[in-house]
């Protein structure tokens, strides 16, 4: 055949690293520049041999059992595999190589977007455990509160024992202290039981420092591009077919292996390649494509910083195809509004305006200059739908990178924290949770990491500080390698039992019972209007007819004059001579 008809081969995750058929395990390795590569298990050397694409391969005889092993290269000292699926003993050790679960054709629960609600949980800190095991245990709460979806922060292998999970060395491979592949399967099976679906938080941006072993195999990483948390993946360089192919098979392998019905992918404004066809137009394709006839249609959804309207839109229309996106815009408009801080990006909001145009578009900035950035934010395309948007009043970013890692509910009070939800759970979006705020919990959520290396554990510190260096870092700080940091980061669930956790858990699920009855997120544009610092968003036409949603995003009390109709929630309002009076950050649902 002649050279520029070649491809490069169509692979799959059963093409990249260990899998097993019949009495044989296959390892498969990616080496380009490797003059030879041996697989290394239980003091047995067994010789793999290459194809003109740099990949290895290497057959072993297999009777049933885990496997142990390792990789050398050029006959250097053994390494863990890339395509590791599971790390017994952390990054530092050996593979394994783990005998599949029977599957039983698992389960998925199909996310219907428009009437999602999502709970965002970090599995280490969300049970006393820390467990996927303790994840499953609290399920229940989850449904009863009225959640279809949890969103689990990444899962994949980290150093030690706890960390946000951002800085994953291992996107195969389960983190060993969550539990096993095993556990995660079960966590899936039972929360689809219950009709919950679950997403999982992916980092297709960069590879996390410690335990990082990938350019000892080959050219994964660009020359060119940095990232904010290291050196970007090589996604449109030399040698990048691979690299492509080893993260799009990433999605499908966890959507497909463990049932999962979605993911997340992290920070896709950190993904830069230049290819004809960008690396998250091909991975949507592909897991399109992987699915089809199948029944299940995972969601893919993004966070990105540059409201670009083109990674949400078709592939017709020349978008990436991706379902859904963050939206940070409409978190920090109403937190702006309600709080009045004005630090880092926040000094880009606070304007009432900029809620009302939250409310009508989600994003703020279209292309307008942004003081912060000091450059222009996005642009103006409204082809998108409500339910491509998903909002919030906290999550693990808004919490986590603020001085004393505190949530609303310990810097602005119970009252403001409440009216900022309100407004995401009766936003025309997708509303998502983070864990912990349906106590109205005032414990933090700190960024934490486990090393040995006191060395690394204090340049963390200082690459957090620099980060944020326009945060107020003199408050109360823990350094990351601290373990309170990660020990105060639990959630208290003792905060459920108590009078007070039980008013606000009933507010939380009366909130999203009003939502899911009016229909919200499916397509229903709100007739927005503001005065001072109340906010008005009436929907007409809902299914219980025509709703008004009122919001006081001030300390001011306020008063909406002749009001008619059956009020479905209030907080902080009472009725006088047909007028609404409405306190510090007061909240009103009227049906008209």
């Amino acid at each position: 055949m002649s050279v520029w008809k070649k491809n490069f081969p169509s692979l799959t995750y059963m093409d990249i690293g260990p899998s097993i058929k019949g009495s044989e395990i296959t390892f498969k390795t990616w080496a380009p520049f490797a003059a030879d590569l041996e697989v290394i298990s239980d003091g047995q050397r067994f010789i793999a041999s290459r194809d003109e694409f740099g990949i290895w391969e290497a057959p072993m005889p297999w009777k049933d059992q885990a496997v142990d092993y390792m990789i050398s290269i050029d006959g250097r000292a053994p390494l863990p595999d890339p395509a590791s699926r599971f790390q017994p003993d952390g990054v530092f050790g050996p593979s394994r190589v783990i005998p599949p679960s029977p599957r039983n054709d698992m389960k998925f629960v199909n996310i219907h977007m428009p009437s999602a609600m999502i709970y965002e949980l970090h599995t280490g800190t969300f049970s006393p455990d820390g467990t996927f095991t303790g994840v499953g245990e609290r399920l229940r709460h989850l449904a009863d509160l009225g959640v279809s979806a949890i969103e689990l922060m990444p899962v994949s292998q980290f150093e030690g024992c706890w960390n946000w999970g951002y800085d994953g060395v291992f996107p195969y491979s389960v983190h060993n202290t969550y539990g096993t592949p095993d556990d995660l399967r079960e966590l899936v099976e039972r929360a689809h039981s219950m009709k919950l679906s679950v997403i999982l938080d992916v980092v297709y941006n960069h590879i996390g420092p410690r335990g990082n072993i990938f350019a000892e195999f080959g050219p994964f990483f660009s020359g060119r591009y940095m990232t904010p948390w290291g050196k970007a993946l090589n996604f449109d360089g030399e040698w990048s077919g691979y690299v492509r192919a080893f993260f799009i098979q990433n999605a499908i392998y966890w959507l497909d292996v463990y049932g999962l019905d979605g993911l997340r992918l992290d920070a896709i404004h950190g993904i830069v390649d230049n290819s004809p066809t960008h690396f998250l137009s091909e991975l949507t394709q592909t897991v399109k494509k992987h699915f089809a006839g199948t029944g299940k249609r995972p969601v893919i959804i993004g966070e990105s910083d540059m409201n670009n309207p083109r990674v949400i839109q078709g592939l017709e229309m020349g978008g990436y195809g991706l379902d859904a996106l963050w939206c940070d815009d409409f978190h920090h408009s109403v937190h702006a509004l309600a709080t009045g801080e004005k630090q880092g990006y926040y000094s880009d909001y606070g304007e009432p305006e900029q809620v009302v145009e939250a409310f009508r578009h989600g994003f703020v900035y279209s292309g307008e200059y942004s003081g912060f950035l000091h450059r222009n934010r996005g642009y103006r395309d409204r082809r998108y739908r409500n339910d491509q948007l998903i909002v919030f009043a906290q999550n693990h970013d808004q919490v986590g990178n603020r001085p004393g890692s505190q949530r609303p509910t310990s810097y602005a009070g119970l009252d403001a924290s409440m009216a900022m939800v309100a407004t995401a759970i009766l936003s025309p979006y997708i509303p998502m949770l983070f864990m912990g705020e349906e106590l109205g919990t005032i414990s933090p959520f700190w960024f934490f990491i486990d090393t040995p290396d006191p060395s690394f554990a204090s340049a963390v510190d200082r690459g957090r500080k620099d980060e944020f260096s326009y945060l107020n870092w003199a408050q109360e700080h823990i350094a990351p390698s601290d373990p309170r940091a990660f020990m105060e980061s639990k959630i208290p669930w003792g905060e459920l039992h108590s009078s007070r956790g039980q008013k606000i858990f009933g507010e939380y699920r009366k909130l999203i019972s009003i939502r899911k009855s009016m229909n919200l997120g499916s397509g229903i544009r709100p007739v927005v209007r503001i005065h001072g610092s109340l906010v008005s968003a009436t929907y007409a036409e809902t299914p219980v007819g025509d709703v008004q949603c009122a919001f006081n995003l001030s300390e001011k009390p306020t008063t909406i004059p002749g009001v008619n109709g059956r009020i479905l929630f209030s907080r902080n309002c009472t009725s006088d001579a047909g007028d609404l009076l409405m306190d510090s950050y007061g909240v009103a649902v009227i049906q008209k």
